[in-house]
């Protein structure tokens, strides 16, 4: 009787028993290097590149915009002063109602006055001399459709200039000086 041996790889790796694939295996690339060289140059690029505003000229004719407090602009007797809330439009320093901003909206002859009103007032300031401006103090509650058509009316005002401030105050007898 012939015997019969079998020969068993018992090592880790499987023998010929185990499928090898090459190229799975993978390398890795340590980047630590490469991002502390990529931050030192960020830090020289920054510190190279520095915008500062006071180096910057503007361009030739070019008008920059500015500031001014709405006390300094009524002290200077050019300003009108225009507030319009949901529920009244007020001219003037004397707060004088001309309507409301609905009546604004859909009546003409609401309309007529105000632009009335707002261009006597240009033509009174321009014979003194000055540059006439209107100041339009808005609710913080109004529309953006209503703040746009009192852009447009006041365009037809004879108005160079056109400031705007928001009234962000519930209390309107504080901003109106109302007792």
């Amino acid at each position: 009787m012939k015997s019969l041996s079998i020969k068993v790889n018992r090592s880790s790796r499987g023998g010929h028993y185990a499928k090898r694939t090459k190229g799975n295996k993978t390398k890795s690339l340590n980047i630590t290097s490469l991002i502390d060289i990529l931050t030192i140059l960020l830090v020289f690029m920054l510190k190279n590149i520095s915008m500062d505003s006071t180096q910057r000229e503007s361009p030739k004719g070019m008008l920059l915009p500015t500031t001014i407090t709405k006390n300094d602009l009524i002290k200077t007797g050019r300003a009108v002063i225009l507030r319009v809330y949901p529920d009244k439009i007020l001219y003037g320093k004397e707060n004088q109602s001309v309507g409301t901003m609905e009546e604004f909206m859909t009546d003409i002859s609401a309309r007529e006055t105000l632009l009335g009103l707002l261009q006597y007032e240009a033509k009174n300031i321009q014979g003194r001399g000055n540059t006439p401006c209107l100041l339009i103090q808005a609710d913080k509650e109004l529309y953006c459709q209503y703040i746009t058509e009192i852009i447009k009316f006041s365009a037809r005002s004879s108005f160079a200039n056109i400031f705007f401030s928001t009234i962000h105050t519930d209390d309107k007898t504080q901003v109106l000086g109302l007792q």
